[in-house]
């Protein structure tokens, strides 16, 4: 297992150049001395490429219940063949755990450029850098926690991400469950989330109705959060239409026709600020 590859200082593996705020989001911070003494008790435990600083990071028993990346533990969020999500219980609460696999040759050489080569920030930590972001900007998400990652030759074998666990169920399924006239508060909350992202600056590139969560709050009504976002851009902030903002839109906009609030979502989007 070789060690994480980190971007250099000022840059993003994407080519996009962050703002001086974002930096950090893009610098790997590494602690292999926790990860090797747990480690030596768990084959193979990823080792940490973020979140090495959090305080859960210096619990060993923590660290070894949600970066164990066996597919058979906690309880089934979604089982692809190559990735999958488990919620899993821990002395501190509940924990997601979302594991990509690249078990053969063929399968990190084919994404090597932009995913799994030495060089390349893995989807784990693109999606922990996005939800990093948001939480600075006073944005509702869940609050990432750690990063594990595996690698031969420094080409990624496996990338583990480990969030805290956020109240909610995803757009596509509340949508459907809401009687029409019931559905326009939650869509101008979207709205609002998508325009308030798009004049920070964020294109998200995976703008899909089950990557959104929601609850409603009786104090301040519906709050939506973004989530799995690793393919995320940063661009200068301000309401502009790049081809990100219409990649956004071109995406979601079909999503939401199947719901008839697609007018209300870029009404409440267009006065976000």
């Amino acid at each position: 297992m070789g060690p994480a590859a980190v971007p250099r200082r000022g840059t993003d593996p994407t080519g996009v150049q962050p703002q001086p705020h974002c930096a950090r989001e893009h610098q790997v911070a590494v602690d292999y001395t926790l990860a090797r003494a747990v480690s030596t008790r768990i084959h193979n435990l990823p080792r940490f490429v973020r979140g090495a600083g959090h305080p859960l990071a210096r619990d060993a028993a923590f660290v070894a219940a949600v970066l164990d990346p066996r597919r058979g533990t906690g309880r089934v969020v979604t089982d692809h063949r190559t990735s999958w999500v488990r919620e899993r219980r821990t002395p501190h609460g509940a924990y997601y755990v979302k594991v990509y696999e690249y078990a053969t040759w063929a399968s990190r050489l084919r994404d090597f450029a932009r995913r799994t080569g030495p060089w390349s920030r893995s989807r784990a930590a693109a999606e922990f850098d996005a939800l990093a972001w948001m939480r600075r900007h006073d944005l509702p998400a869940p609050e990432p926690i750690l990063v594990g990652e595996e690698r031969t030759g420094g080409f990624l074998r496996r990338a583990v991400l480990v969030t805290a666990a956020f109240p909610g169920e995803t757009l596509d399924r509340c949508f459907a469950r809401l009687q029409p006239g019931e559905r326009r508060a939650l869509a101008e909350a979207l709205g609002n989330l998508v325009g308030r992202l798009h004049v920070l600056g964020f294109r998200d590139g995976n703008l899909d109705l089950r990557n959104l969560l929601a609850h409603h709050d009786d104090a301040t009504g519906w709050v939506v959060a973004k989530i799995d976002s690793p393919r995320h851009r940063l661009r200068r902030p301000g309401p502009r239409r790049d081809r990100g903002w219409q990649a956004d839109w071109a995406r979601l906009l079909p999503q939401l026709s199947a719901f008839g609030v697609e007018e209300i979502v870029r009404a409440a989007a267009a006065t976000a600020r």
